[in-house]
Parts: C-alpha cells; structure tokens; sequence
C-alpha cells in the first residue's frame, strides 16, 4: 500500500512539473501553434491516467493468471492460453467464469 501511495504521489508531482514546464513551450492543437499554457489540465494528465490504467489491468492480468494456475483443477491448459493471449479479456472472462464460479461453490 505504501508503494501505490507513493508512486501516485509522485506521478502528480511529475504531473504538476509537466504543466509548468509546458507554460512556456508551444504545442500544436488543430494544426496550430498555441502557448501550452492554454491547454485544459486535464490534457497533461492523460498519459499518467493511461500509464495507472495500464499497471492496473496487468496486476489484474498476472492475479488471474497465478490464481488459474494455483487453483483451477480443470481446463488448466485451456485457461491458460485464454489468459494469456487474450490478455485483459481473457483475465475477466476467467474472474467471472470460473474464479467467481470456485467461490460460489
């Protein structure tokens, strides 16, 4: 807990140095050239979003995979593959199709 608190910490700090350093530069937008200063906020933000989303759907990923493998008595080879190549589908497809199932039962 205390490395997800730190590393969101320190991705707003990256977050607020990016907007000060893009104050002066000038960016792009519909093919024109305007002060990065005038972009909305939430723009800078965007890639630190994706890069959090990113790590959470392969923690997800790499939790369903240790757990069909540690677990599932049946189709191991079969769940396996579908993780795998599939990626974050196929660890959601096996979260309710057989991890929710094992709960239940």
């Amino acid at each position: 807990m205390k490395f997800i608190r730190t590393s969101l910490i320190t991705l707003s700090t990256l977050a607020i140095s990016a907007q000060s350093v893009f104050a002066d530069a000038v960016c792009k937008l519909n093919g024109k050239e305007v002060p990065c200063g005038d972009l909305p906020g939430w723009f800078v933000a965007i890639p630190f979003v994706m890069i959090v989303l990113a790590l959470l759907f392969f923690v997800f990923w790499l939790w369903m995979l240790i757990d069909c493998v540690r677990y599932q008595k049946e189709n191991v080879a079969l769940w396996v593959l579908l993780i795998v190549l599939v990626n974050p589908i196929g660890a959601i497809i096996y979260y309710f199709a057989a991890k929710k199932k094992r709960k239940v039962s």
